[in-house]
């Protein structure tokens, strides 16, 4: 705690220590941070009674913080880095402090099984920890982790997929916009169901998305969605098959599409010419 100038009579100190009824082996730790907190609002002042009073008070509303951490399986290191900050901040801020004042301190590994055990204690629900412990990794909040759940259970009620309920939910914590939630996820889910890759899939949609971002079709604008669609059917084939980089080939297959399947002349070298045909010979 560094050099004090101020220190609170042990008196004042045991008369509220007894009042918080936990262990005295926490005795100490009430002391330093009662102390602490009293040089820190004393500020090189004589300090009075209300900044004793202040101090006190400070210091148990610490020391019921950092007890909750323990009693939860929480190590020390996290309880007294959680609690510091929760004096002032949100959970969620606290949580990162804590997280990160462990791996500082011992390891990620250490501070991974911290937080699992802090996911526990905030809701036991085994839903809640897995996707809160996933979303917390992601910098997201305990609320977006409720409201991501409350969302796709809603989605699945109504009869929807688990993988289109998923990718919805969570892209509406970042696009709270239901018409670019569906263009996601369904062109997600499709690629799922073709047995396209999820890194794929989702590398697949956000392009998808991205299109009716920039062209907006209206619903009876035909024309306008065929030539996404057609697009998005070029870049899909070259994510899967590997033909780097995708956009460039989608432009080329969109081209000779709408040419009736006339090679396009304007290809640099005519890399894509031959794929391209037998793609378009295989469309029916």
């Amino acid at each position: 705690m560094g050099d004090q100038k101020w220190t609170i009579p042990e008196e004042s100190l045991k008369e509220t220590f007894d009042k918080l009824e936990i262990d005295e082996k926490y005795y100490p730790i009430f002391s330093a941070r009662a102390n602490k907190a009293l040089n820190d609002v004393a500020d090189g002042f004589a300090p009075e009674k209300d900044n004793t009073d202040y101090s006190l008070e400070r210091a148990s509303e610490f020391m019921k913080i950092y007890i909750d951490q323990i009693e939860a399986g929480l190590s020390e290191t996290w309880a007294e880095a959680y609690a510091n900050l929760h004096l002032s901040e949100n959970v969620d801020e606290s949580a990162w402090e804590a997280y990160w004042a462990v791996s500082k301190s011992k390891n990620r590994e250490q501070a991974d099984k911290d937080f699992a055990k802090f996911a526990h204690f905030l809701d036991d629900d085994p839903r809640f920890v897995e996707n809160y412990i996933k979303f917390f990794i992601d910098g997201r909040t305990i609320k977006e982790t409720y409201d991501f759940l409350k969302l796709s259970d809603s989605l699945i009620e109504k009869g929807k997929s688990e993988v289109y309920a998923r990718e919805y939910a969570l892209h509406h914590i970042d696009i709270p916009d239901d018409d670019f939630c569906h263009l996601y996820a369904s062109k997600y889910e499709e690629c799922i169901n073709k047995g396209i890759e999820s890194y794929k899939a989702a590398t697949i949609a956000e392009v998808y998305e991205d299109c009716y971002d920039a062209y907006y079709p209206q619903d009876n604008d035909v024309e306008g969605k065929e030539f996404i669609d057609v697009y998005i059917q070029g870049f899909e084939y070259a994510i899967v098959n590997g033909i780097d980089p995708p956009e460039k080939f989608a432009k080329a297959y969109q081209a000779a599409y709408y040419n009736n399947g006339e090679r396009p002349s304007y290809v640099a070298k005519g890399e894509y010419d031959d794929i391209i045909r037998k793609l378009l010979e295989s469309i029916v």
